[in-house]
């Protein structure tokens, strides 16, 4: 196997590890009301999908690597993973990987929470459209952008759904005050309507 083949299959094994880390580390976590339970397993297939079908799309492609790109993508990969991490260890007990409301469920706006409200899918987003970049596994990357990040905004729209109908006008307030998935900037002291 060349250098670059090599590369590939050990950060696609990484990316595969650190998932599967993610995904089973012990938590102290309360358990709640969970919705749309199959919206996680479908992301888990297509995440799965992404990562297999960018090795085979290497694989079967047998074109070189764009070094530029991929260490774009591996920017934006690492990147993701920290914001996850960092979302996650924010949260501690309220964070699941179902959309899960708990009856002693708190709205945590500290931390990273005070410029986003949804990090980890943010964070997700970056790390899923990275995958493919780093390998140019461009048609891989057409799937993630075409079938993963809507998937991803769906079940995004029934977490707010469920926030809102535990929060109130409390949530409703933070969703006018801090972006979803990226910073609401001020513009001539008026919030920007990004969301």
């Amino acid at each position: 196997m060349s250098g670059s083949s090599w590369f590939v299959v050990l950060f696609l094994a990484g990316v595969f590890g650190e998932r599967l880390v993610a995904t089973f580390a012990h938590r102290q976590l309360v358990a709640g009301e969970q919705r749309q339970r199959w919206t996680l397993y479908a992301l888990y297939t297509l995440y799965t999908v992404i990562v297999g079908g960018s090795l085979v799309e290497y694989i079967l492609t047998h074109r070189p690597l764009i070094k530029l790109v991929s260490a774009l993508g591996l920017i934006l990969y690492v990147g993701g993973v920290l914001l996850r991490t960092v979302a996650i260890r924010t949260l501690g007990k309220f964070w699941s990987l179902q959309i899960e409301i708990r009856t002693r469920h708190q709205l945590i706006r500290e931390g990273i929470y005070q410029y986003l409200r949804h990090p980890n899918y943010a964070g997700i987003i970056l790390e899923v459209l990275s995958i493919p970049l780093v390998v140019n596994a461009w048609y891989i990357l057409a799937l993630a952008g075409l079938a993963y990040v809507p998937m991803l905004l769906y079940r995004w729209r029934c977490e707010e759904q469920a926030l809102v109908e535990k929060f109130g006008e409390e949530y409703r307030a933070y969703q006018r005050e801090v972006g979803a998935l990226w910073p609401k900037f001020a513009r001539r002291g008026k919030t920007a309507p990004i969301s």
